[in-house]
């Protein structure tokens, strides 16, 4: 027994050391395993990206950069020379804003033949213009006047017509009241009937169609006066609407039967809008200071009908043109707007802004983002925001690749937009700013 339980502690005895000898084996072990996972840790605090960034050389990586301190310089400016080339528009009347003052509309189309002549005697019995407005704002229970005017010269698809420019006007065709309009719903004035018989002097020259509105009968030109408060109209005359938007009918006969004829101004007519604008008419304390005299002032504007618009200069761009290998990942210009409640409120902004560029030459181009697609360009407003937002990422990349010239561009609005837009600006807070998100490679 004495023999058997020593040898039993002893066995045990012999166990405890090794396993206590074990442990701090696997101290020793454990320890600098311990160091590689605390290492590990605590470089999940460090960015990511950059983890191992001194196991490889510098030519093997592509530096990725973000800043939203670009500086941007925004001002008012206006053009009256804006070409006014969307033939699809035909708009009359007046707005007024207590910001931008008075606005005028008016606009010269052609009118075409619709059948041919059927060379008959006949007397002309009335005369009427017809007209279908697809939208109508303003007074509309106002006292309003059409007034028009036959044009002299000849208006062709290869000419330019501009915003500003003021129509060849030879006869004065009358001055008729207006009766209460409202969108898409029929118009029918009785003109004179001397207008009639001025129209059906030389019959000889409604064949060939072309010789009427080039030889014989240029061009009408028509306005909206107001007594007081103003209205204006649009008509739409795109290939898509579904019935011509203006026209005139002669009413005639040959003996005991009665006729009609009629002068369209048909989607296929050349036709240009004007537009004037009065700033002086502004409220005093609202009214525009700065236009065209590059001051960045807090506030830029924005107007309706090729009135002033928003010129912007990224003139810190011109830093990473000489960058080799940059790729413009993000430019996207911010816009906060100005919010009265009043005149200007969240529910009238325009649903989309527009960015154009001009070229070596001064032309008026789309910034290729809008180019690409609509939705790409942007420029919807967002409420949460209070902003609009472009995406001008092309056109950056393609002013540092020595494709634009200038890292300027312009804001406008459509012929469709009839509200105008106040962006906070320069010194304002918040103002204008570019988020820019590029690589180099």
């Amino acid at each position: 027994m004495h023999t058997m339980t020593f040898m039993t502690n002893s066995f045990w005895n012999r166990q405890n050391k090794n396993h206590s000898t074990s442990r701090k084996g696997m101290q020793i072990k454990i320890l600098p395993l311990f160091i590689l996972l605390l290492t590990a840790t605590l470089s999940c605090s460090k960015d990511p990206v950059k983890i191992g960034l001194e196991l490889l050389p510098d030519s093997d990586f592509i530096e990725i950069w973000s800043t939203d301190t670009v500086g941007i310089r925004a001002y008012t400016m206006y053009n009256e020379e804006s070409l006014s080339s969307d033939s699809t528009k035909m708009i009359a009347g007046s707005i007024y804003d207590s910001y931008f003052g008075t606005t005028n509309c008016d606009f010269v189309t052609q009118l075409r033949v619709m059948s041919p002549w059927p060379a008959k005697a006949f007397t002309v019995d009335s005369v009427k213009l017809v007209f279908i407005p697809s939208k109508v704002s303003g007074d509309t229970t106002a006292v309003h006047y059409m007034r028009i005017y036959e044009t002299g010269t000849v208006l062709t698809d290869t000419d330019d017509y501009y915003s500003a420019q003021n129509p060849d006007t030879i006869n004065f065709l009358g001055q008729y009241l207006l009766p209460k309009l409202i969108a898409n719903q029929s118009v029918s004035i009785k003109l004179d009937s001397w207008v009639g018989e001025y129209l059906m002097r030389d019959t000889t020259k409604f064949y060939p169609a072309a010789d009427f509105y080039k030889e014989f009968f240029k061009g009408l030109y028509f306005g909206i006066r107001s007594e007081t408060n103003p209205i204006l109209m649009e008509m739409n005359a795109s290939q898509n609407a579904s019935v011509e938007p203006l026209g005139i009918t002669i009413f005639y006969r040959t003996d005991t039967i009665r006729y009609t004829y009629s002068f369209v101004a048909t989607h296929r007519a050349v036709n240009y809008n004007r537009f004037t604008h009065n700033r002086t008419t502004a409220d005093p304390d609202k009214q525009i200071i700065h236009v065209n005299d590059l001051v960045a002032d807090t506030a830029v504007y924005l107007q309706t009908y090729q009135g002033v618009y928003v010129r912007i200069d990224m003139p810190s761009l011109e830093t990473f043109r000489g960058v080799d290998n940059l790729a413009v990942n993000k430019a996207r210009i911010i816009a906060p707007v100005h919010i009265d409640e009043d005149t200007y409120k969240e529910s009238s902004m325009p649903p989309r802004v527009y960015v154009r560029y001009r070229d070596s030459e001064g032309r008026e181009l789309p910034i290729p983002d809008l180019l690409h697609d609509v939705s790409f360009m942007d420029g919807t407003y967002y409420n949460e925001k209070d902003s609009y937002i472009f995406n001008i990422t092309t056109f950056v990349q393609k002013y540092l690749d020595g494709e634009i010239e200038e890292p300027t561009v312009e804001l406008f609005l459509p012929l469709t937009a009839v509200q105008n837009v106040i962006f906070k600006a320069n010194s304002n807070e918040p103002a204008f700013r570019l988020e820019f998100a590029y690589t180099v490679y």
